[in-house]
């Protein structure tokens, strides 16, 4: 555990050049690795091995994080579900991308108490086994129907597909990934043991070596294969023979183009990083540590952004939003507000304007007094 001076290390130990230094029954045998990749052990494990000054700073992340994604993607489903685009193919998947990422954040959510009460028993086995496990199913779900997405895209655009066909293909392809996903993640479970050494701490260690295979397996299928795919998709895209020059031709397709290049940016990158860097949880500096945190954030951002990748560069689907109750009653509160705004400024031109001229008295006879006026000074 990292530590500014001995005060933060658990039960007396001593902090040698910011690291506590445990006795050897800390340490387990080799079937055990208290080892944590990419997003394998809890992010919450990650955060609490930071000094513990940042602990607050990480709970405001997630609370931040999480707001931003739920309104992401409450505003993409309210924009998903109507009638013409939740009744095309590709708008099932939109519509379970969506709840996929909405699951997600409300998980975020959860790291909040997780972070506050992690020394309970129930905290920690949640944190060892729950979150692991729904949090991937959710991330890894919602890329694979990502990839789903941009194939039927092409299909539509480049070989003609009717995009009012028969949605049961959509439905049926959208629950076999996500069936196919929980399956394989069952070793996010079973590969998991919190055990409790002589100092009664208790960890979450994992067993590494027995599910390694499987776990590079689900590596390849969940992150390289999404990849490939909209690799794949934006090639296809952009060999369309067109009139427009290249970058012409990106603009055009930018509906097509944003979401497929975002989505290659953060699971690639979060891929490199777990691929590149063995990271062990008690052996790294605080900047590794950091950078783990912030490789898993990286690979949440697709699910976080979701109305910005997906509705704001589509000009059909923004159409679609300004039509939803919601968008209506808050433009018609501001334009109330403005109408009233703009009133109350010529009420008070008006109210200036009179008093302004409430100084001015016009001489009608002789006997009329003459007031000293800058109207008439002017004049």
């Amino acid at each position: 555990m990292l530590c500014l001076n001995s005060s933060h290390c658990q039960n007396g130990n001593r902090c040698l050049l910011g690291f506590c230094i445990y006795p050897k029954e800390n340490y387990f045998t080799d079937q055990y690795s208290i080892h944590s990749n990419a997003v394998i052990l809890p992010i919450i494990g990650a955060t609490r091995h930071d000094l513990p000054s940042l602990w607050h700073m990480y709970i405001w992340i997630f609370i931040i994080l999480a707001l931003i994604g739920l309104l992401n993607n409450i505003f993409a489903l309210m924009t998903f579900i109507r009638d013409r685009i939740r009744y095309t193919t590709f708008g099932i998947y939109l519509i379970i991308y969506c709840i996929c990422s909405l699951l997600l954040m409300i998980l975020i959510l959860t790291n909040v108490l997780t972070a506050i009460y992690y020394d309970k028993y129930i905290f920690r086995l949640w944190a060892c086994h729950g979150y692991p496990y729904l949090s991937l199913n959710m991330v890894y779900t919602s890329t694979l129907i990502s990839a789903a997405i941009a194939i039927e895209n092409v299909l539509i655009k480049c070989f003609n597909f009717d995009k009012f066909r028969s949605r049961k293909s959509s439905l049926f392809i959208s629950l076999f990934i996500f069936l196919i996903v929980s399956i394989s993640n069952l070793d996010k479970i079973f590969s998991r043991y919190l055990i409790t050494d002589q100092s009664n701490n208790l960890y979450c260690v994992y067993d590494k070596y027995t599910y390694k295979p499987w776990s590079n397996i689900m590596f390849f299928f969940c992150i390289i294969f999404p990849c490939f795919i909209h690799l794949i998709c934006i090639i296809r895209i952009l060999s369309i023979k067109v009139k427009e020059n290249f970058i012409q031709r990106i603009f055009a397709y930018q509906n097509y183009m944003v979401p497929s290049l975002f989505i290659i940016l953060c699971v690639f990158l979060h891929g490199l990083y777990r691929y590149i860097i063995d990271f062990n949880l008690f052996n790294s500096s605080t900047f590794i540590i950091r950078l783990h945190i912030g490789f898993i954030f990286l690979l949440y951002a697709p699910q976080i952004l979701t109305y910005v990748i997906y509705v704001l560069p589509n000009d059909f689907y923004v159409r679609e939003f300004y039509q939803i109750w919601f968008y209506k009653k808050l433009c018609c509160c501001f334009y109330n507000k403005r109408r009233h705004v703009q009133e109350f400024e010529v009420i008070h031109r008006l109210w200036q304007r009179r008093t302004s001229l409430e100084t001015v008295k016009t001489i009608t006879n002789l006997d009329d007094t003459c007031v000293d006026s800058e109207f008439y000074k002017k004049t």
